[in-house]
């Protein structure tokens, strides 16, 4: 299922962000953990669309701190170096 084909999960995607109030979700990592809060909270998808659709915002969410170079730093299994991304 891709984020194209799912109009349901589309739907879902562009509610949870336009619900988005950027005076108290004034970062990326806030932004990302109520959309995935608005996903949760759906009742309109089933437990794999949500899963699916958190999955998209997750991989959008790691670029994004990939491209401000903002967020927590974890040690990276392969090289041992700290990195932002956790699906890149």
């Amino acid at each position: 299922m891709s984020y194209g084909k799912n109009k349901l999960i589309n739907n879902a995607l562009n509610r949870s962000y336009a619900l988005i109030d950027y005076n108290i979700h004034n970062d990326i990592h806030k932004q990302y953990e109520f959309r995935k809060q608005i996903l949760l909270d759906d009742e309109s998808l089933t437990e794999n669309e949500k899963s699916e659709a958190i999955k998209i915002i997750t991989e959008i969410h790691d670029l994004n701190k990939l491209t401000f170079n903002e967020g927590t730093k974890r040690i990276c299994e392969n090289c041992n170096q700290e990195c932002l991304a956790i699906a890149y």
